[in-house]
């Protein structure tokens, strides 16, 4: 099961929520098992329970899966301890992967298609 947080603002307390899997999709959400919607990205921010966020972590063991164009073969990376998207930006442990994820603005790295964080059993 992961646990994925999302942080706000210095001083907003982090929404937490568990999940087996999730999806950030090519219009802009983040969807979790059975199509759940779990947040929207809207300018940039994580809008998740009535709350923006800036960004979120993800504790696994996870792996993270990245689709570069509709129709590509996904390419799997990790097991990370953990993956975080920053200012849109994919993270995996203390390495920056350079991958934009759908519906972030940012222009500092390459778009991707769909990226989902994948829950894994621990080694």
């Amino acid at each position: 099961m992961l646990r994925i947080t999302f942080h706000g603002w210095k001083g907003d307390a982090p929404t937490l929520i568990l999940a087996g899997f999730i999806r950030f999709c090519p219009d802009g959400t983040l969807r979790g098992p059975d199509n759940f919607l779990v947040a929207r990205c809207v300018d940039g921010l994580w809008q998740l329970g009535g709350r923006m966020h800036r960004d979120l972590e993800c504790e696994g063991p996870v792996r993270v899966r990245v689709t570069s164009r509709e129709r590509d073969t996904p390419i799997h990376h990790g097991p990370f301890k953990n993956a975080r998207a920053v200012n849109g930006v994919l993270h995996g442990d203390d390495a920056c992967m350079h991958l934009r994820v759908p519906g972030a603005q940012t222009v500092d790295a390459t778009p991707c298609h769909e990226v989902a964080f994948l829950s894994i059993a621990p080694v």
